[in-house]
């Protein structure tokens, strides 16, 4: 059970580490928080996200922003991150994107990646500091250039649009093709869409459709939509209407309305033996009937 409940608790507990009666956390944590009140920055900084996971402690954000604080004012990284991130969601402190700023900063210039997304996102959006797109993609490519898939998929996104920087849809395409790589399901969809339309990339209707499926297998519905469509017209693929019906099904479930006027229009063109079997795969569940990527 935890007994650390406050804020003032916290600060007590840290001027009397020696005083174990109020240390009532159980192992590890017990010396977790003995070590955080002896000035151990790391032990600061795991103790911190342990309150702010909530999962082995019970979540208490103040006590999480106090623990992020204290490493984070002797230049640990992560910690300035968590920081950052409390004051820029308004978790165990008042909300200030000023200063969530400022600690995101002190990270992203230590080559922390997570901190230099953040601060790329707050230029990109003016929170906490005027808006600088260009900055913004500086900071996306930074961490991009560290193998990290959701600032190469950023990084795409604005050389694609211009924004920020010159529009370069080859480059675009590479960075797409790396978070791709990773698996994320946004990157295979957008890279789908630069070989279907020839962006950046031959036009190769065979590769979009393999990005796409991929990508609708992760339950991106935007992809799961353009794929039933290919699968309807015999783009990229084999014209397959079971399948494309069960693609756009997946849509419609997901809220989406366009998939719900693809399924419709699916039953219009279907016979009735392969509207039968759609459905007859789709009561299966859909990571069971629908193919593999």
């Amino acid at each position: 059970m935890v007994g650390l409940r406050d804020f003032r608790l916290a600060k007590r507990v840290r001027r009397q580490p020696e005083k174990k009666a109020e240390m009532v956390l159980s192992e590890p944590y017990a010396g977790m928080l003995a070590a955080a009140c002896q000035g151990d920055h790391q032990s600061q900084f795991q103790l911190a996200t342990a309150f702010a996971d909530g999962k082995e402690l019970a979540q208490d954000y103040t006590q999480a922003a106090f623990w992020y604080r204290e490493a984070a004012q002797h230049g640990h990284a992560e910690a300035q991150v968590g920081l950052g991130i409390c004051f820029a969601n308004g978790q165990g402190l008042e909300q200030d994107y000023f200063q969530a700023v400022q600690w995101f900063r002190r990270a992203a210039d230590k080559g922390n990646v997570t901190a230099q997304i953040s601060l790329a996102v707050c230029l990109q959006k003016g929170l906490g500091i005027e808006e600088n797109t260009e900055e913004a993609v500086v900071w996306f490519r930074r961490a991009a250039e560290q193998d990290n898939p959701t600032a190469q998929v950023s990084l795409a996104s604005c050389l694609q649009s211009g924004r920020g920087v010159a529009p370069d849809e080859g480059e675009a395409v590479l960075w797409y093709g790396k978070a791709a790589a990773h698996s994320l399901a946004e990157a295979q969809y957008h890279l789908a869409l630069c070989y279907e339309r020839g962006q950046g990339v031959k036009r190769d209707l065979n590769v979009a459709v393999k990005w796409l499926r991929a990508a609708a297998k992760q339950g991106l519905v935007p992809a799961q939509l353009e794929l039933a469509r290919c699968l309807r017209e015999g783009r990229g693929a084999e014209q397959n209407l079971i399948e494309a019906y069960q693609w756009a099904s997946a849509a419609a479930r997901r809220g989406l309305k366009a998939g719900a006027t693809e399924r419709d229009e699916l039953k219009r063109e279907m016979s009735a033996e392969e509207l039968r079997e759609a459905e007859r795969r789709l009561e299966q569940g859909s990571e069971k009937s629908l193919p593999a990527a």
